[in-house]
């Protein structure tokens, strides 16, 4: 049978709709030759299903749920620190311990809550470890400011402090009221590593890579 017959009966005889004999026919020339066998192998292959783009992940529900809870939770601790803080200072009478709870626990935990305000912007950031270390920045940088801040508004008069007492004396007391206040100092390290780990784990629930 000629090809071009064949050809046009390859469809039907693949679905099945031809008669036997035509059937017959079609599978004898198929064995047969070469040119129309390779057509029907093309016809009757496995069709491959274009690959379809995995859908965008959606972030996880609990983990939206977990990491809203993680910031809140924080912002309270934070805010509850500072009103503790103002508290204590307010208590506190004049002199060289005056200014000791704002520098040594008001001004790091404000630093923490304030830098918290980048957690808002988590999304923006490329991925987590950026996040976390620019979290870190910005609680040590906010804290800085708030250092600077407080030493204009509890100025110590040092000159006063040496010519009321003498030399060693004053640079006893000046000593040990700078080793109090750089407790501060600590407790800002501790929360820049907190503004780090937190951040980090906060961005990795909601789903940044």
């Amino acid at each position: 049978m000629n090809c071009h017959v064949v050809r046009d009966l390859i469809p039907l005889y693949i679905d099945g709709c031809c008669s036997e004999e035509s059937a017959i026919i079609v599978k004898e020339h198929i064995e047969g030759c070469d040119a129309c066998k390779k057509l029907f192998e093309e016809m009757t292959a496995p069709a491959h299903a274009p690959s379809v783009p995995e859908a965008p992940v959606r972030f996880n529900k609990l983990n939206d749920w977990k990491a809203s809870v993680l910031q809140s939770v924080l912002l309270f601790l934070s805010f509850g620190l500072i009103t503790v803080g103002v508290a204590l200072e307010a208590g506190t009478d004049s002199g060289l311990m005056n200014g000791f709870w704002a520098i040594n626990l008001v001004v790091p935990a404000t630093g923490f809550m304030l830098s918290m305000v980048n957690w808002y912007f988590v999304r923006v950031y490329k991925s987590r470890k950026r996040f976390s270390d620019f979290s870190l920045i910005a609680t040590l940088a906010v804290t800085l400011c708030a250092y600077i801040w407080t030493s204009f508004h509890y100025e110590m008069n040092v000159s006063a402090l040496f010519s009321e007492f003498g030399f060693a004396e004053a640079y006893h007391v000046l000593s040990l009221v700078m080793l109090i206040h750089g407790l501060g100092i600590v407790l800002t390290a501790v929360f820049c590593i907190f503004s780090k780990t937190l951040s980090y784990q906060y961005a990795k629930m909601l789903g940044k890579e």
